[in-house]
C-alpha cells in the first residue's frame, strides 16, 4: 500500500467536513425531493427505515437545517430538526434513536429527549402526510 500525502489527506477531511460527516443515505436520494420554498417531498413507502412503526432517518435539510423523519404510528409520521437544542450541534442515529456527540444528550427514534444536557426535545418540523407522499417544511 502506497504512504497518503499530507495533500490527499487534507482533502479527503475537508469532503467529509463538507458533507458534515453523514450525509443522507443513498436509498433517500431517488425519493427525496427539494420543492419551492425549501421544502422537501417524500415518498415514504420507497424509504425501508420507515417500513415500521419506530423507524427514523435523516431525510436532508431545509434551508440548511438538517431534518429528520419518524414513523410514530401506523399512518403517522413526525418531522424534527436535527441539531441539538443544546448547542445546536447536528445529532447522529443510533440503534435507538438519535445522539449529540459533542454532550451525549440522548433522543428517543421520534425527537423527545431521553437524557441531557439538553432540556427539550428535538424541534419538531411542519409536516403533513397525503396519499403516500409527506410534504415536510
Amino acid at each position: 500500500m502506497e504512504p497518503i500525502s499530507r495533500r490527499s489527506l487534507f482533502a479527503g477531511v475537508c469532503a467529509v467536513v463538507a458533507l458534515g460527516g453523514s450525509e443522507v443515505p443513498a436509498a433517500a436520494n431517488a425519493v427525496v425531493k427539494k420543492l419551492p420554498g425549501g421544502k422537501l417531498s417524500v415518498k415514504l413507502k420507497d424509504l425501508p427505515a420507515l417500513s415500521a412503526v419506530g423507524g427514523a432517518m435523516r431525510i436532508g435539510s431545509i434551508k440548511g437545517v438538517p431534518v429528520g423523519i419518524a414513523r410514530v404510528g401506523t399512518n403517522k409520521y413526525t418531522a424534527f430538526n436535527l441539531r441539538c437544542p443544546h448547542q445546536g450541534i447536528t445529532v447522529t442515529k443510533t440503534e435507538t434513536g438519535w445522539m449529540c456527540e459533542a454532550h451525549n444528550s440522548e433522543f428517543e427514534f421520534d425527537g423527545d429527549l431521553v437524557l441531557g444536557p439538553a432540556t427539550t426535545g428535538l424541534a419538531k418540523v411542519p409536516i403533513k402526510v397525503s396519499r403516500g407522499v409527506a410534504t415536510i417544511g
